[in-house]
């Protein structure tokens, strides 16, 4: 099994529910997801990206993705190349630079990132820049890989299974 460790600590999530009423406020569309900044350089061990990726669309098939020290170090699959092409060489490019709960029972997968990541039940890790939600990384770049069928727990409670969110 593939088990990602990181520190949310002191980092604040973020609902996107569709509501932008206020001045300043954004988002983007289809909504459905939570999401937050994972503490820069917490995050180890390796995930499997089985559903999509943004700038890439729909995976041929499942790309591993080793993770130490908060930093992505490895890809393998027949989507590594292109990854790696996307990403370029700034090691902020492969910063862990988010932890996303799809949360959008309406959205499927269909290769396009921004309904992708908001399949309910669903996780995505974003490698790249989080400066605009709460992280202290910029890099030019967010590019995020939807997990499909996770386990996902926070703090040693079980909140993602087998597509469903538990909480």
């Amino acid at each position: 099994d593939a088990v990602l460790e990181m520190s949310l600590e002191n980092r604040k999530g973020i609902s996107s529910n569709g509501q932008y009423f206020k001045p300043g406020s954004h988002g983007n569309l289809p909504t459905g997801e939570a999401y937050i900044a994972p503490v820069e350089g917490t995050a180890n061990g390796r995930v499997i990206i089985d559903g999509s990726i943004a700038s890439i669309g729909l995976v041929k098939a499942p790309l591993e993705v080793k993770i130490e020290n908060g930093y992505a170090v490895d890809f393998a699959g027949p989507d590594a190349d292109r990854l790696r092409e996307i990403l370029g060489t700034k090691k902020e490019a492969r910063n862990i630079a988010e932890l996303g709960i799809g949360t959008n029972p309406q959205a499927r997968l269909i290769g396009n990132i921004l309904e992708d990541e908001k399949i309910y039940g669903t996780v995505h890790i974003a490698l790249g820049d989080n400066s605009t939600f709460g992280g202290n990384t910029r890099a030019g770049v967010h590019i995020d890989g939807i997990i499909l069928n996770p386990v996902l727990y926070i703090d040693d409670k079980l909140i993602v299974k087998e597509g469903k969110i538990l909480i």
